[in-house]
């Protein structure tokens, strides 16, 4: 019975990771090859993501969840060590987090990188509507090659930076 019970879970775990893959895949065709132009939090000025600069990762966060807020030292860590050589947005769902909260956040965390505010959704929607803390390595065209979604260990996160800058 236990045998049994070990083979079902391994298929249902199978199968969730499948169809995660095969969303990402008709996801990433449709996202991407795109401008992204928000609102800077603390100069409130436009700010342009230019892909082709250097790599680029897309931190999706709203400062009430847990897991982002977990994940924040790590991502900040990694800023300081890499920030030579990718970009890193943070890019805060606005719509559905509150001015002072962000900006407490972004203190609290000591966050040094530009954070972005999607004041509508529509950014959101755009990149697939990925839960949160969404990490997306981009390629020089804007098509995310990469994710992370939920909070995960630095040695993981940093993986994914320096296969991102090894294949930009």
């Amino acid at each position: 019975m236990r045998t049994k019970s070990i083979v079902i879970t391994s298929v249902i775990i199978l199968l969730i990771t499948l169809s995660a893959i095969i969303y990402a895949v008709l996801n990433n065709s449709s996202a991407g090859s795109g401008d992204i132009v928000l609102k800077e939090l603390k100069s409130s000025s436009a700010v342009h993501i230019n892909f082709s600069e250097k790599p680029t990762i897309l931190l999706a966060f709203t400062s009430w969840c847990p897991y982002c807020n977990e994940d924040a030292p790590k991502i900040v860590s990694l800023y300081e060590k890499y920030k030579d050589k990718v970009n890193i947005y943070g890019i805060n769902m606005l719509y559905r987090d509150d001015l002072d909260e962000v900006i407490n956040y972004v203190d609290i965390h000591n966050i040094k990188y530009p954070i972005l505010l999607d004041e509508t959704g529509d950014t959101h929607r755009y990149l697939g509507e990925p839960a949160f803390p969404a990490l997306l390595f981009m390629n020089s065209e804007g098509v995310i090659i990469d994710e992370i979604i939920g909070s995960t260990d630095i040695e993981i996160i940093e993986d994914s930076f320096i296969n991102l800058m090894d294949n930009f």
